[in-house]
């Protein structure tokens, strides 16, 4: 029969997200996401609850799944705290980042306790000792959930960036488990992607809707889910797989940590406009004027990130975890040469491209500020704001609409 539960959840979340959009009039108050944030690079008034078009897709496709049909269960089961988090954020924007953070690894703590599914061991002698301990165990199950569920939150802001990262690692993942013959994981794998096309189909390429936090933490904790069930299902496939498939959205988690605790006075969770994907939309400012269309392409660029390192995820499943932690940190390096290129590029458009290497090796150059008049986008009066001054480079200004540190803490990192 063609009407399969893949069918079913494709079906349902498009259907679900077209339905929002054509409704934004009745819920715009609680759900539009408008552009007053330093990370905001979209046009106009979007609906943020996209995580919902996608829980409905997933729910009426789980709901007439056969085969893993209760380990599907299981994993919703272990979701909803994240989705419930990321929910009421979507609709408040008053949730504290720690409160999310904390139910996201409260999901990640659930999902160990009720699968039994957990990182206890990674074949490294000193860490193994540690983290056999079951306490110990179902507590780094929970961070490393919770931190791939909130590293997919922060790459969420271009449209279909988060959406198809996360297409790209569940084909991955399900590669491997065809594999392996775990046709139930396969099921699972294939249903969440069915979900999250529908979901792309109106969010990309013009930004209808967006996921939202709900949507981007229930994306990022099923690939992380997934992730973690696959090594412990399948004693052959390296422990250390899953590492290397979310080594992309890591990366950008990890860099945008290190950057703001670098900057004098800025909080971990204070948001910005120097992730790679923000960078990526104004590099490309000059050469392409549809800020849509700069928007979405900055997204394909990107892709390339997660889909190689899919690919290696498929190549080195069944390698030795001392050659997939060498090619995460592969990974990692390419990250950062291209966090440097695109940086290089968003000041210089005509600069040649040699040096780039070594840039690469180097913490990214703060920019010393020099004040200049802007107008606040939030009250409309006169306030400062940056521009970058650097001897080796023209001036550029920038911009950054988190004008007052201490009145826009958002509660958000991303």
């Amino acid at each position: 029969m063609w009407l399969t539960p893949e069918v079913i959840s494709f079906s349902g979340s498009l259907l679900a997200c077209w339905l929002l959009v054509r409704t934004g009039q009745l819920h715009g108050h609680l759900t539009h996401d408008l552009t007053d944030g330093a990370q905001k690079i979209h046009e106009g008034a979007v609906p943020r609850i996209g995580g919902i078009g996608l829980a409905s897709g997933l729910i009426l496709g789980g709901a007439t799944l056969g085969h893993g049909a209760a380990l599907w269960w299981i994993f919703a089961l272990g979701a909803l705290p994240a989705f419930a988090a990321g929910l009421w954020e979507d609709l408040t924007k008053t949730v504290p980042v720690r409160v999310r953070l904390t139910a996201t690894i409260a999901a990640g703590v659930l999902f160990a306790e009720v699968t039994g599914y957990s990182l206890h061991h990674l074949d490294l002698w000193p860490i193994d000792s540690i983290i056999g301990l079951p306490v110990v165990a179902i507590g780094f199950t929970g961070l490393a959930i919770g931190g791939v569920a909130n590293a997919m939150n922060i790459i969420d802001g271009c449209n279909g960036l988060a959406g198809g990262t996360g297409l790209i690692l569940l084909a991955a993942m399900g590669c491997i488990s065809a594999v392996e013959h775990d046709y139930a994981l396969v099921s699972l794998i294939l249903l969440t992607m069915a979900g999250v096309m529908g979901f792309l189909l109106i969010n990309f390429p013009h930004g209808r809707i967006f996921l939202g936090d709900a949507g981007a933490y229930a994306l990022g904790f099923l690939v992380a889910a997934f992730a973690i069930a696959l090594p412990a299902r399948h004693a052959d496939v390296s422990p250390a797989i899953g590492l290397l498939v979310v080594i992309y959205p890591v990366s950008e988690t990890l860099y945008s940590v290190v950057r703001r605790l670098s900057k004098a006075r800025t909080a971990v969770s204070q948001p910005d406009r120097l992730h790679l994907h923000s960078l990526t939309f104004e590099a490309l400012k000059g050469r392409i004027d549809n800020p849509v269309f700069r928007n979405s392409l900055s997204s394909v660029f990107i892709w390339a990130l997660p889909l190689l390192s899919a690919l290696m995820s498929f190549a080195l499943a069944w390698s030795s975890v001392t050659v997939v932690l060498l090619a995460a940190a592969a990974n990692v390096l390419l990250y950062r040469l291209a966090y440097a290129q695109v940086l290089r590029l968003t000041h210089h458009p005509r600069a040649p491209r040699g040096k780039a290497f070594n840039a690469a090796l180097m913490p990214a150059p703060m920019p010393s500020l020099e004040i200049v008049a802007a107008e606040d986008s939030y009250s409309g009066r006169r306030t400062n704001a940056k521009r970058d001054r650097h001897p080796s480079r023209p001036n550029v200004r920038y911009v950054p609409l988190a004008l007052s540190k201490a009145s826009l803490w958002l509660g958000q990192l991303r």
